[in-house]
């Protein structure tokens, strides 16, 4: 996998966490320096929250192991390779992006679709996503995002054909 996620702890310079980020990048890696240290990593993570979704999916009866690979191989997980998931929701919200994305969808995430606990949606963390994905998309405008993205599936999905299963 070529993401590195670089945690400098207590002792360690900024000085050595750039000549690490450094390193990485001229291998063709791709790092990415976290500031603050957690349990695990960001990736494995989100991996985790996703793995324990997919396990009340299967154990409630809902699907079958199959079935969540599927949903992922050709939904989700198409779309992830190239954006993530919030880039993906920015194109979700239309012309506005994030920020009508979230006024329209925002309050579905109390609704009880999974397991898992959402965050307080909060006028700040609405801020703090929605700019994000502005500052990300780079003035580039939906429509030019969604043709990217359109393309990048076709080749993705002709992709998974030829090497899956």
């Amino acid at each position: 996998m070529p993401l590195v996620e670089i945690v400098g702890g207590e002792s360690t310079s900024q000085e050595t966490v750039e000549k690490a980020y450094k390193i990485y990048e001229s291998a063709q890696m791709k790092p990415m320096i976290i500031d603050k240290e957690i349990e695990g990593f960001i990736a494995d993570r989100l991996m985790e929250a996703l793995w324990r979704e997919a396990l009340h999916l299967v154990n409630d009866g809902i699907a079958t192991t199959e079935e969540v690979d599927k949903a992922i191989t050709y939904g989700a997980g198409l779309r992830w390779a190239q954006m993530g998931p919030f880039m993906t929701f920015h194109l979700a919200g239309g012309d506005q992006g994030m920020r009508h994305m979230l006024e329209q969808f925002g309050p579905a995430l109390k609704l009880p679709w999974t397991k898992l606990e959402a965050p307080e949606l909060t006028d700040e963390l609405k801020e703090r996503v929605i700019n994000g994905c502005e500052s990300f998309a780079d003035d580039r405008s939906v429509a030019e995002l969604e043709c990217k993205r359109n393309e990048f599936l076709v080749k993705l999905i002709d992709l998974v054909e030829d090497y899956w299963p």
